[in-house]
């Protein structure tokens, strides 16, 4: 059905145009605010903590672009997808890693971040379900990441790409859904996982005004 509503709108001319919209295609930004209610229970202003995106991987890479100068950091899983980590050092910042180890259920070890790095550092980069060690993270880590986001004024950037990729009726949390988790945070979510569309490059961005706005 995904391809039958391309094919047929391929024929309209009013889709052969640029967007000229704020925050991307009206009706797919509502489509967004309204899963964002609908899987999280989670309330998103359509006007200005959305953001439509040509694909994940480029909210990503222009978030480390936004806010990352030479002498920032960016805390980095390790191992994570490579974005994370290449255009930190592409914007001419430093990467602190963390590592993701198998007896602390893949999860960073957040107060071993030494203070002066967790000081310096803009960014704090998740992606739960993870990829590449599958690991899945409670509502509670996402209470002390949102903690730790707001005691060092970091942004936490939540890479959900597979936030619907689960199974035997595990359902994936946001960190959105965290008591004052929007103050801090920025969540990005893609239609590649689960919807099998990967390279039609679609994605979305939820949560903090002003870092949507910075996007």
């Amino acid at each position: 059905p995904i391809i039958d509503a391309l094919c047929k709108a391929a024929y309209d001319p009013e889709t052969h145009r640029y967007d000229e919209t704020p925050a991307g295609w009206t009706p797919f930004v509502n489509a967004a605010v309204t899963y964002a209610k609908r899987r999280f229970g989670v309330d998103i202003d359509p006007n200005t903590e959305v953001m439509q995106l040509i694909g994940s991987k480029e909210g990503l890479s222009h978030l480390a672009w936004a806010y990352i100068d030479p002498g920032d950091y960016s805390l980095v899983p390790e191992p994570a997808y490579t974005v994370y980590k290449i255009h930190t050092h592409m914007a001419g910042g430093e990467v602190y890693t963390l590592p993701l180890k198998e007896e602390n259920g893949f999860l960073p070890i957040l107060s071993e971040i030494p203070s002066e790095i967790a000081k310096k550092s803009k960014l704090l980069w998740l992606n739960y379900p993870n990829n590449p060690t599958g690991a899945v993270a409670p509502l509670s880590f996402y209470e002390e990441a949102v903690a730790f986001a707001k005691e060092y004024d970091i942004l936490l950037v939540n890479d959900a790409a597979y936030a619907d990729v689960a199974y035997d009726g595990y359902k994936p949390c946001s960190v959105l859904q965290v008591e004052g988790g929007k103050e801090v945070s920025i969540e990005l979510h893609s239609l590649s996982k689960p919807f099998n569309m990967t390279g039609w490059r679609i994605a979305f961005a939820l949560g903090n005004a002003d870092a949507i706005g910075t996007l």
